[in-house]
């Protein structure tokens, strides 16, 4: 734990600089847990018995034990003239045998040894992190030469020559399409949700998968400067952006120690020296001087506090890549979200049904049949939706994809059309306009049903919105912290979103290079920015923001190694407690740094007047306020949060749909604030309003259960 310079295998990606671990981290644990009995050996015979040296024997090989790295690397830091908390420990260490109360010694280079290696642990696959990245583009590539195509290293391929693309691959290098058209996935670079259609002059990025179609791409760059290229560098660029914190102890620790030996020098010769006081009384002042103003509970109370909350937050499911991410929470102003996957759940999901000249559900079960044959998400949203109704599904003739608009097929001596609002507009259809604005407002995909030129009905599509979304956004506003959304998803369906959780604002269609600049701009509006996201196109954000934290559950491994915080399932309540937790630790922190410091300053000014004794200045003024800073950093473990478990099964439903026994009218069942709303007595309500939470005002919206027509009860089937 370095403290002059960042010593976390993280902050150095370059194979040739990492160091091969040595004998004694490959069996840390074989020294530490008898390190850790002989200490507390030592401890019982020197408090129950009068066996003070054999004692302090047994802390002597306690030290030994768990101290060679330690010792190692204060000796390197020695040989290149820096001052570390490495070379503090052993300072410690060294002074407290002198007084026979080697324990107090033994214990700080134990605890302090298993600080280190546990961040070396938590942060050792940062190491790959680039590699991997990197890897998500092909190697090779379909290079083409006349008429033939020659598989050829990617990194060879240049500027301006063509490329050929298969369907299920993945392309190799960024380029422009100059022949054929497909669907791209390109999730993993733009965040967008749905696969994307292509056709010439479109651009296409490196690691987007080709769903159906064989292309010709002009490569426009490099495989050194591809946008993954370019991603990885922005993360190994903003890894090795040191903290202000950072530096104040790396100055801290160059000029301690050596003040501290210099002033307990002074007090034990130059009195005698120069005013002919008596040496052995300024000698054992001197000494009494050093004893006082050892590091030990200083040095303890920071690693102490922090290794208790990371084993805190690491028992709630939350894994913490090292201490420093725990102290940089204090200073977060602003969590800036990813929505795919983070906010929302990340599965499409049937929204609503308008109907012109047939019912729903027919309108449903004719673009179901069309799209059964289709393997866009969105079809497949429509086919799940239909077959959970019960519908029915025919068989269809003629059937043709019409590559990023739609689908035409015949069902019985009919032909229909599915698709979108341009693929309509190009057949000719009389669009309602104002019915298709409010689609779009209201953040949902508009598919479109017709036939011979008749509208005959719009599905809306949408994602669905996390249960624990809302609770962790009011959540923030009760710590008085802002949240902001940055996705590369549609602009009208960030800002649905941004609605439904009172988000303070919502930028959608980023790409990752466009939201590092939005965090470079909060940046320089708060104090500190937190990124929260789940897939590759958010690492760079993830990196360069003062704090990334990662869903564990649907993130990607490379978000997960760029990560400085892993969520380890999709509750996003546990950002508040990993929050929380942060605060409680930095805050005793700040209790154990100034009661150490009011402490010793204090028995410093009584030992140069003569007014402590040495038993005082090691029972209290040491062994005492290390032992305080030690308890303190225990109350972290008490730690409990107060938000309620959600039931999830209270809030999911396997009902589809409203029905009409009487008149048979059939409805879908609407959503409210991004999700189902759910039956209650004669009413349908919003799901807020059944969550049961303290830290959420419900939600009142509620529909009666009953047929418009009719006015008989309806039945949610």
């Amino acid at each position: 734990m370095n403290l002059v310079e960042c010593s976390s295998p993280a902050c150095n990606l370059n194979d040739e600089e990492i160091k091969e671990e040595s004998f004694f981290e490959d069996h840390f644990w074989f020294f530490i847990i008898p390190s850790a009995i002989l200490l507390v050996i030592s401890i019982i015979l020197e408090i129950f018995t009068q066996e003070v040296f054999f004692s302090q024997i047994l802390a002597i090989l306690s030290l030994i034990l768990s101290s060679y790295d330690v010792f190692s690397e204060a000796i390197e830091d020695i040989s290149h003239k820096k001052i570390t908390a490495n070379l503090l420990m052993i300072v410690a260490a060294i002074a407290s045998f002198f007084i026979l109360h080697g324990q107090e010694g033994a214990t700080a280079i134990l605890l302090f040894a298993i600080a280190e290696h546990l961040e070396e642990v938590t942060t050792e696959k940062s190491r790959n992190a680039i590699k991997e990245l990197l890897k998500l583009a092909p190697e090779e590539a379909l290079l083409k030469t006349n008429d033939s195509y020659e598989i050829v290293l990617a990194k060879e391929v240049k500027v301006g020559q063509i490329i050929g693309i298969k369907p299920g691959m993945k392309a190799p290098l960024d380029g422009t399409i100059i022949n054929g058209q497909s669907y791209f996935d390109e999730s993993a670079i733009t965040g967008e949700s749905l696969p994307v259609y292509k056709k010439e002059n479109d651009e296409v990025y490196a690691a987007s998968i080709n769903s159906d179609g064989f292309i010709d791409l002009k490569v426009t760059r490099e495989s050194s400067n591809t946008i993954v290229a370019q991603i990885a560098e922005s993360i190994k660029k903003a890894q090795q952006n040191r903290s202000v914190n950072e530096r104040f102890i790396e100055k801290f620790a160059r000029y301690y120690t050596p003040i501290i030996l210099l002033t307990s020098i002074i007090v034990m010769f130059i009195p005698t020296l120069l005013f002919n006081q008596n040496f052995n009384d300024w000698f054992y002042r001197g000494l009494v001087l050093l004893v006082v103003s050892c590091p030990c509970a200083l040095t303890l109370s920071t690693p102490l506090a922090n290794i208790t909350a990371l084993t805190k937050l690491a028992k709630e499911g939350i894994l913490v890549k090292g201490n420093k991410y725990i102290e940089r929470m204090n200073k977060i102003d602003v969590l800036a979200f990813d929505k795919t996957g983070t906010l929302t759940e990340g599965n499409l999901k049937v929204f609503d049904i308008v109907s012109y000249s047939i019912s729903k559900e027919d309108v449903l079960s004719i673009a179901a049949s069309l799209e059964l044959l289709s393997e866009h998400p969105i079809g497949k949203a429509i086919v799940n939706q239909a077959t959970q109704m019960n519908l029915t599904l025919s068989s269809v003739q003629n059937f043709e994809i019409m590559r990023g608009k739609g689908i035409t097929g015949d069902l019985g001596n009919k032909t229909y059309h599915v698709g979108s609002e341009r693929f309509f507009i190009e057949l000719d259809y009389d669009l309602p306009s104002e019915a298709l604005m409010k689609i779009e407002q209201e953040g949902t995909i508009p598919i479109l049903l017709g036939s011979n030129g008749n509208l005959l009905g719009i599905i809306t599509i949408r994602d669905v919105l996390r249960i624990s979304a809302p609770l962790l956004i009011n959540g923030l506003k009760i710590r008085k912290l802002d949240a902001v959304l940055l996705s590369g998803d549609n602009q009208n369906v960030c800002n649905e979103i941004g609605a439904c959780l009172d988000i303070d604002s919502a930028r959608g269609e980023l790409l990752p290079d466009q939201k590092l600049e939005e965090i470079k701009n909060l940046k320089e509006q708060y104090r500190g920015v937190a990124m929260v996201g789940d897939g590759i196109n958010d690492a760079p954000a993830l990196a360069l923001a003062d704090l990334g934290i990662a869903i564990g559950v649907s993130a990607t491994d490379l978000t997960l190694e760029t990560a400085d915080v892993i969520i380890m399932s999709d509750d996003l309540k546990k950002i508040l407690t990993f929050i929380d937790v942060s605060k409680k630790t930095n805050n005793i922190i700040k209790q154990n740094i100034w009661t150490s410091i009011i402490v010793k300053v204090s028995f410093a000014i009584l030992t140069v007047f003569g007014l402590m004794s040495l038993w005082l200045a090691v029972g209290i003024g040491d062994m005492g306020v290390s032992l305080l800073v030690l308890i303190n950093g225990f109350r972290i473990l008490r730690y409990r949060n107060n938000f309620k478990e959600v039931n999830s099964e209270i809030l999911e439903s396997e009902a589809k749909m409203v029905i009409c026994e009487s008149c048979k009218t059939k409805k879908l069942i609407p959503q409210h604030h991004g999700r189902d709303m759910l039956k209650s007595k004669d009413h349908l309500v919003c799901w807020r309003k059944l969550l049961n939470s303290d830290e959420l005002e419900p939600c009142e919206e509620e529909l009666p259960l009953f047929c418009p027509k009719c006015e008989n009860k309806l039945e949610v089937v």
